[in-house]
């Protein structure tokens, strides 16, 4: 897979491209990439996801705080799972801001890449304040020669499927409802920091994450997760035992024996096992995470 940063000639021309921001990669994205890599294939041209970084609300809403379900490395990843030929990432200016739909074809879609079809999702806008609709884009496809294919909401209970609920969800702790939205583990991922070095002395020494500022942490608990293919007890929170205060991500990997001090650490977190506690002294704490650990291990 091509990760292309600002591509200035045609080297894709004819390709197929999923267009949008696609933070998540929820069921919804899924389906408008899945689609798109389908019929590149029909056709034998490169399939390619057009994405922006950072993220438009950064710039656009700074004041909202927004906080992202993907980075922009998290989301290549993903997109490199469903199969793409390659990633065209825009980077979202003062400038980019400011462009207007037609601007915004005739420099990328049209100037940059040739494009020959592109899938949307339903709601989709685009160009300066979103006044750019869909049937703004398949009017230009029709001035410039490309197709539009407009993908419909996934829906669940009659919902569509929005990065903004899945935010919400793990934000509040409804972690379950939020996993089978977006169709995959959530992701976490950290260079891992010296610690205090309480889980050691506990006999579970862990990994602490420093998470860029940029992550939605999931709401305070324990989590069961992967890392390398192993399982693993996430434990997000202040650890309010030891009154520590601050937030803080960390990873205890049973039976891993070895100095990850420095790395980087990516970890799937599949599961919620229960709300952060407060317990009376330090060997209930160690009761409850000896029941975390076997929970985990049940876990399929």
């Amino acid at each position: 897979m091509r990760i292309i940063l600002h591509p200035k000639r045609k080297s894709l021309k004819g390709c197929v491209v999923a267009l949008g921001t696609f933070d998540g990669v929820h069921l919804g994205h899924r389906k408008v990439i899945n689609r798109a890599v389908k019929f590149a294939k029909k056709q034998r041209v490169p399939s390619i996801v057009m994405t922006f970084d950072p993220h438009p609300q950064h710039l656009v809403a700074p004041e909202r705080g927004l906080r992202l379900l993907t980075t922009l490395k998290e989301r290549e990843e993903l997109f490199k799972q469903l199969g793409v030929d390659g990633v065209v990432v825009i980077r979202f200016t003062e400038h980019t801001r400011k462009m207007s739909s037609a601007e915004f074809v005739d420099k990328y879609l049209v100037g940059r890449l040739g494009v020959r079809r592109v899938f949307v999702g339903y709601d989709y806008a685009f160009g300066q304040g979103r006044k750019g609709a869909i049937k703004d884009l398949k009017k230009l496809g029709e001035k410039y020669g490309f197709a539009v294919s407009v993908v419909p909401a996934v829906k669940v209970k009659n919902e569509a499927v929005k990065s903004r609920q899945i935010r919400n969800l793990i934000s509040t702790g409804d972690f379950a409802k939020a996993v089978s939205l977006l169709g995959h583990p959530y992701m976490i991922a950290g260079k891992v920091v010296k610690g205090a070095g309480r889980g050691t002395k506990l006999g579970f020494p862990t990994a602490n994450l420093q998470v860029t500022a940029e992550k939605l942490v999931p709401a305070h608990g324990v989590y069961a997760g992967i890392v390398n293919g192993k399982k693993c007890a996430v434990n997000i929170g202040a650890r309010p035992t030891f009154s520590a205060g601050s937030t803080l991500v960390e990873v205890h990997i049973p039976r891993f024996k070895g100095n990850i001090r420095g790395k980087r650490l990516k970890v799937q977190l599949v599961a919620r096992l229960r709300d952060e506690k407060q317990f009376a002294d330090v060997e209930e704490l160690k009761k409850q995470i000896r029941k975390d650990i076997v929970s985990l291990i049940r876990l399929s």
